[in-house]
């Protein structure tokens, strides 16, 4: 039994160097290839490595870039903001806000009433993961208290302790949730594709959004999605036309 499980072990070691080797590889190929100028294969490798579930700042930096070369701005945006949210580095922010000023008519953005920024920011501090994390972990530091109780009863500890700790894991549950449902319906997202029709439920006449431009998901069905754009107005594009962030 002991071999079998040595044996699996080592196949899995095995396996996972093996692709960490390969996508170093790639990695390396795709960014040759950008020096050598062929910014549209290596576009292609960096959205395969990351279409195969790789993930990390450089990768979406140095995709970002080659996007840029290749005059996808949409693209070159998107790359830049996961680089962004992964680690935020001087030379994102500034490949980032030159890829911003190639979007084709922009829309100004109304910023959201601030105590709607507040709320964000509270439960964006911290990623749905993180807050389950910390969730749990305060609810088992609050039940130390009850086990030593119970085998201990002469040691005591001040009941606030565990009042705090189970009050902050239900206010990191509450968030987790509140994170979790806004990232799988209410997220942020590019527009990728050029001249992308958006009709609004009013009678306004549709318009066409040009590549970059990031929108606000609020409510979506198969094919289409409602999305509200920056200066607040809402309306139905295709759910092809756009990257969740």
């Amino acid at each position: 039994m002991r071999k079998v499980r040595l044996f699996i072990l080592l196949a899995l070691l095995s396996a996972t160097l093996q692709g960490w080797a390969d996508s170093n590889i790639m990695f390396d190929k795709a960014n040759q290839l950008y020096h050598n100028k062929n910014y549209d294969s290596a576009c292609k490798l960096y959205q395969q490595m990351i279409n195969d579930g790789y993930c990390s700042a450089d990768l979406y930096y140095n995709a970002g870039n080659a996007y840029y070369r290749a005059n996808k701005v949409g693209m070159s945006i998107w790359c830049y903001e996961k680089s962004k949210q992964i680690h935020t580095t001087k030379n994102t922010l500034d490949n980032l806000t030159l890829a911003q000023q190639r979007i084709k008519e922009p829309i100004d953005n109304i910023p959201d009433i601030f105590f709607i920024r507040w709320w964000r920011k509270i439960y964006g501090l911290l990623s749905v993961n993180a807050w389950a994390i910390l969730a749990l972990s305060s609810f088992l530091l609050a039940m130390i208290p009850l086990f030593v109780r119970t085998f201990k009863p002469a040691v005591q500890f001040p009941k606030f302790i565990s009042r705090s700790l189970l009050s902050i894991s239900l206010l990191s549950l509450l968030l987790m949730g509140i994170a979790s449902y806004n990232e799988t319906y209410h997220f942020r997202a590019v527009v990728v594709q050029e001249n992308t029709l958006i009709t609004f439920s009013n009678k306004r006449e549709p318009i066409y959004l040009n590549a970059g431009i990031i929108v606000r998901a609020v409510e979506r069905n198969k094919h289409r999605i409602l999305v509200r754009l920056p200066d607040s107005r809402e309306g139905y594009i295709s759910r092809d036309a756009i990257l969740k962030l």
